[in-house]
């Protein structure tokens, strides 16, 4: 439905670019159910600034919905998931990749999830230069373009906000075309 985004400047990304930049940006989205029309919202968050610790960068996302709520952890590549229907919390952290290798010297990270989505990605690219699929086959198991759209929708909308004094910005959706009712079309000051 719409953004807001706010911003902290001055700390660390100014001094190593030498130009002015943030150091970290929170994004707060209002989200529709188009079902029951119940209104919600979720907080995004990247900061580039962070204490000497485990990961150089934070970045974080936090929905909490009529019947669940979905945390992640993406410095980490962790996410948790808590519904009516699941039971209560379940943490599904896939292993990204580990990068150390077993006790025989052997590298084993193939079956990080971080490996794994990589060499699908690449058997995509080798499918469509071949003339064997297009990148519209991929929709439902890689992060194609179609797939992405809305969340760089919402990152423009992020930095149309933040350009603006943290005004809210409105995601207006194709409501004319059934086959586009959850299309982005265009994005409103």
């Amino acid at each position: 439905v719409a953004v807001r985004a706010v911003a902290s400047t001055g700390v660390v990304a100014e001094q190593i670019l030498g130009r002015p930049c943030e150091d970290t940006i929170t994004i707060t989205a209002e989200w529709e159910n188009m079902a029951t029309k119940s209104v919600g919202h979720a907080v995004y968050t990247a900061s580039w600034t962070a204490a000497k610790a485990d990961v150089h960068s934070q970045q974080r996302f936090f929905c909490l919905m009529e019947q669940g709520e979905v945390t992640a952890d993406q410095c980490h590549r962790g996410y948790t998931l808590a519904s009516d229907e699941s039971g209560g919390l379940m943490s599904l952290n896939p292993l990204y990749i580990r990068n150390v290798p077993d006790t025989k010297g052997r590298y084993c990270g193939q079956a990080g999830y971080g490996y794994v989505s990589f060499e699908r990605f690449v058997r995509a690219a080798a499918e469509i230069n071949a003339g064997k699929a297009t990148a519209a086959d991929f929709d439902d198991e890689l992060p194609t373009g179609r797939v992405t759209e809305a969340v760089t929708a919402i990152l423009e909308a992020g930095r149309m906000s933040l350009d603006n004094g943290g005004c809210k910005v409105t995601l207006v959706y194709d409501n004319q075309t059934p086959a586009n009712k959850d299309k982005i079309m265009e994005l409103k000051i």
